[in-house]
């Protein structure tokens, strides 16, 4: 008998079921038919969602880099705190994500798995470039309150976010590395 479920619901199950997929398999060894096994539908309803596994791959690399923006924001939220204060927060922090929130388990092994490098690297630009609104408001912020002087705010905020990504792309995230991001930014903003 058929089942049939509301389009959001199904949508997002078989990118779970995907993911869970990409993970045990790769994404590279991963068929659209692997996904429909894994969810016991056929691969003409993953097709009804999704054009290709490319398509839930991009679904699953937006989802999830929406949630590490989302999480680095929350160290933005206290307005009462100078901008150096707002820095310290956001900057040299790798080492609390590498514990997962409990229903990110997925894509985090997905992301950051022995074999995810390019993926995470994937997932690392595509966070920065939706961090580099939100740096370059704080930066205009800053600047028209005075507390940094910088001729510009657009080109700063790239390469205060792509410059932090290059050295954690070139390095193990540790603290000696989060310190070093820390200092190098405060020399940078002369704070």
């Amino acid at each position: 008998m058929r089942v049939v479920k509301d389009p959001e619901v199904r949508k997002k199950e078989i990118l779970t079921g995907a993911i869970q997929v990409f993970t045990k398999k790769g994404y590279d060894k991963t068929t659209i038919n692997d996904i429909a096994k894994e969810l016991g539908i056929s691969q003409g309803l993953c097709y009804r969602y999704y054009a290709s596994k490319e398509e839930i791959y991009d679904t699953a690399l937006e989802d999830y880099s929406d949630f590490i923006v989302n999480s680095n924001l929350q160290r933005f939220k206290n307005d009462e705190r100078t901008f150096k204060e707002k820095i310290r927060d956001f900057s040299g922090h790798m080492q609390e994500y590498q514990n997962p929130e409990s229903d990110k388990e997925l894509l985090y092994e997905l992301f950051h798995g022995q074999n995810s490098k390019k993926m995470h690297d994937q997932l690392m630009m595509k966070t920065a470039s939706k961090l580099v609104p939100h740096i370059k408001n704080e930066l205009q912020i800053a600047k028209d309150n005075g507390e940094i002087q910088i001729s510009d705010v657009d080109a700063f905020a790239y390469f205060f976010v792509y410059g932090q990504v290059g050295m954690l792309l070139n390095q193990t995230p540790s603290k000696e590395c989060d310190v070093r991001i820390q200092d190098l930014l405060m020399e940078l903003l002369q704070l």
